[in-house]
């Protein structure tokens, strides 16, 4: 009787170790600042392409921009792209990055985001890139907006998909409260560079991101003097519906 319990209990705290909202180490043979990710086309490029999946929140692997990174490559020259995942999060394969995915909640907070500014370095400097676009979806559009905004000029261009660019107001829409760590893309605005390219791509039926938050942030970073626009097109929050015009 003993050995079943102890057999259960290690079975149980494998399990626990698993489970989303525990940190772990990075465990890929591609890590940059501690986070794992897949890379498409060339070693050296002049141009990097970074893509950032969201929340994933239903649970499971976070590998979806996989193969958009690879079709990127592929079709472009002297191209480099990589799709990471975030902080926690791991594809299904079992390769998975370092830190926590906060249980798949409230996740581009200071920490990810500087974790993940300081990946998009690294990798920047191994590619040799000139120039760096990226990315994001949901909550990565939202760390990406950041990033635009708080990294000295790191993003060249950034496509964010499905963004919650202000989110008190996205969790307002949502039936939110406060009590939210999560940084929002609208606050950073004035450190985006006038050279920085910024679109927003949301879906007309997207009831998660609503197409206002993208149209509110595209229309104060204009008023701000900023290179930007945004697209509504049809489709809801997935990112296959809107991938297209995103990608």
């Amino acid at each position: 009787m003993m050995s079943l319990i102890a057999r259960a209990s290690v079975g149980l705290f494998v399990l626990l170790i698993g489970m989303s909202g525990l940190a772990h180490a990075c465990s890929s043979a591609n890590c940059a600042n501690g986070l794992a990710y897949q890379a498409y086309g060339p070693a050296q490029a002049r141009i990097l392409a970074v893509f950032v999946h969201g929340d994933v929140s239903s649970g499971g692997p976070a590998d979806y921009m996989y193969r958009y990174a690879q079709s990127f490559a592929a079709s472009r020259r002297d191209v480099a792209a990589v799709s990471l995942l975030r902080p926690g999060y791991y594809d299904r394969a079992g390769n998975r990055s370092s830190g926590s995915d906060g249980g798949r909640r409230d996740t581009f907070d200071a920490g990810s985001i500087q974790t993940l500014a300081g990946a998009i370095r690294e990798l920047k400097a191994k590619f040799g890139a000139q120039r760096v676009i990226a990315l994001g979806h949901s909550a990565g559009a939202g760390a990406l907006g950041v990033i635009a905004g708080n990294s000295g000029g790191l993003l060249n261009g950034v496509v964010l998909a499905s963004c919650p660019c202000d989110v008190p107001a996205w969790r307002a829409s949502r039936g939110g409260g406060r009590g939210f760590s999560s940084l929002s893309p609208v606050d950073y605005l004035s450190g985006v560079p006038g050279s920085t390219s910024i679109v927003a791509v949301t879906g007309a039926r997207d009831d998660n991101t609503r197409p206002a938050l993208a149209q509110d942030y595209v229309a104060r970073a204009r008023a701000a003097g900023r290179n930007a626009r945004v697209e509504i097109v049809g489709g809801g929050h997935g990112f296959g519906s809107v991938a297209g015009p995103s990608v």
